[in-house]
């Protein structure tokens, strides 16, 4: 019982490819505590840089389909920030990079302490608003 357990909590990191790896760290060098976790066609890693959370996502063959990034409340765009606040209090935020585009998945609460996921363009557009 005691190896079956430790199983399930070793690192699966000696089972990620080489390929993968590489690719990983070819984008993010300073890659530090890196939990990999792999589905059928795609490798996903959580890792920190400059102390900030990262999750990237990249193909069998190690190349890098998006990131997506933990923000600083401070860090979100002007127009982000103000369109977000028309919805309620900023609780989180990320960025998510998918080749050269950039979408912000803001977490927010109302008034009434319900929770929204609001997905924005870089340019400040709406994409997605739904309670969490």
């Amino acid at each position: 019982m005691k190896r079956n357990i430790f199983n399930i909590f070793k690192s699966s990191a000696k089972s990620i490819p080489g390929r993968i790896k590489k690719g990983l760290l070819m984008h993010f060098p300073n890659a530090i505590n890196i939990d990999w976790t792999a589905s059928d066609n795609s490798y996903e890693a959580i890792f920190y840089l400059e102390e900030i959370e990262h999750i990237a996502k990249l193909t069998s063959d190690g190349i890098l389909l998006e990131y997506k990034k933990n923000l600083w409340l401070d860090e979100v765009p002007e127009i982000i920030g103000t369109k977000a606040a028309e919805h309620g209090e900023m609780m989180s935020a990320i960025a998510i990079y998918t080749g050269k585009k950039v979408k912000y998945e803001i977490i927010i609460r109302k008034k009434d302490f319900n929770r929204f996921l609001l997905l924005y363009d870089h340019q400040g557009n709406l994409l997605k608003n739904k309670p969490v």
